[in-house]
């Protein structure tokens, strides 16, 4: 590879080389070396995550595997960006992108680095094997468990999911999982989903939502599958793709406890109605409360109902973003500030701009204005970071309607 037929780019702290013939093309599989720019904002979140990981749950040093690198910015930006880094795995099957790894190393004068930088060609799940079988080799105190475990494939992560619980750290690891698969998260594949996440999906106004608790549905028992559960620290969608951050904990009662968390939406296709249901799908109604239709009325899942997000966690990402330049930082805050209010509300939303045209409102009323009138009515309501024309309360459909008709008054 000729340094003729690379570009220089930067992003965060990390000057990277990316193929001329990639910089400017659009993201797929025929690309000599992945690079997305539309995912500079999942690596600067990563990056964020790392330090609050470091800061709240770990604060000894990171040892850290990067399973798919491709050019390694995600690597050489934690790097740069995160401290307490004792040791990480750049790691991707594609021989170019080991050969662009090695070089953008040198560029980010890390060759030299007293962090331990192993950069290997291996399919994930067989790295994720190897470093799970070093771990049981007891007279090697320095083979332990990854504290935190990146996938971030082109599609579906389900593949590298199980391995990848086996390799980490058992109490108090962090995983850390894309899926850019959106249309079949996201209900328009519905067979796809229920083969490669074991569950139902919906395309609905919130189906973004739905998409992401099925793939944390699907995390959680893949973990438990290998003894272990999970809390989500941080789940955010943007553009094309989901991100989940969550902890691992190891405890077969607590684990049991999870069970809860794993349930059903159900929908209404003609009046909008939606209600989450738990565990149980015999529990799950026949018919729409509000309108009485049975043709209608269709179901999500099982999927993740609980908690998506950990505030404390949230918090600290927040105060780290406002200390650092990304090209990103208003969006990220105002991801992450919708996210944190968006905590303890129900699953789903209601996306505002659709329903007003639904009603043929005249125009379309401000989301202070419905935000304040919902709560004077004593309900709760917030934003939502996965849809900002949307947002989420637990007053019920048929109220809301009548609630922004009243703002046409």
């Amino acid at each position: 590879m000729e340094k003729k037929d690379l570009k220089l780019i930067r992003e965060g702290a990390a000057e990277l080389f990316v193929h001329s013939t990639d910089k400017d093309s659009i993201p797929s599989k025929s690309m000599q070396v992945f690079y997305n720019k539309k995912m500079e904002i999942n690596r600067d979140i990563s990056c964020l995550a790392v330090t609050a990981y470091n800061k709240l749950f770990n604060q000894e040093s990171l040892n850290i595997v990067d399973s798919m690198a491709a050019s390694g910015i995600s690597s050489i930006r934690m790097l740069k960006e995160c401290k307490n880094i004792k040791r990480i795995y750049i790691n991707d099957l594609n021989p170019v992108a080991i050969d662009l790894i090695h070089k953008n190393l040198s560029l980010n004068n890390l060759d030299d680095s007293p962090i331990e930088i192993e950069v290997s060609r291996k399919d994930a799940n067989l790295l994720f094997s190897e470093i799970a079988q070093k771990s049981y080799t007891k007279f090697k105190k320095e083979e332990l468990k990854p504290n935190v475990i990146s996938i971030d494939p082109f599609g579906t992560p389900n593949l590298y999911i199980d391995s990848a619980f086996k390799a980490i750290q058992k109490i108090k690891g962090m995983i850390c999982i894309t899926a850019t698969d959106t249309p079949v998260l996201f209900g328009l594949r519905p067979k796809t989903c229920i083969r490669k996440y074991m569950a139902k999906p919906l395309h609905t106004e919130y189906c973004k939502e739905i998409g992401a608790r099925i793939l944390i549905y699907f995390i959680s028992r893949m973990a438990n599958v290998n003894k272990i559960g999970i809390t989500p620290l941080l789940t955010f969608y943007s553009g094309h793709f989901i991100r989940i951050f969550a902890l691992t904990f190891k405890n077969q009662k607590n684990i049991s406890t999870l069970f809860k968390y794993y349930g059903y939406i159900v929908h209404c296709n003609n009046c909008g109605y939606r209600n989450t249901y738990q565990d149980n799908i015999l529990k799950i109604p026949s018919e729409c409360p509000i309108c009485d239709k049975k043709d209608k009325f269709d179901y999500a899942g099982p999927l993740w109902i609980e908690k998506i997000h950990n505030k404390s966690f949230l918090k600290i990402i927040i105060n780290s973003n406002e200390n650092i330049n990304y090209s990103n930082k208003k969006k990220i805050s105002k991801i992450l500030q919708f996210a944190i209010d968006e905590i303890d509300m129900p699953a789903s939303y209601y996306d505002i701009h659709k329903i007003s045209k639904k009603l043929k409102l005249q125009s379309v009323p401000k989301m202070d204005i419905v935000l304040n009138k919902i709560r004077q009515a004593g309900y709760k309501a917030s934003r939502t970071h996965f849809e900002f024309t949307s947002i989420k309360t637990n007053m019920k459909i048929d109220v809301i309607k009548k609630t922004l008709l009243e703002t046409q008054i």
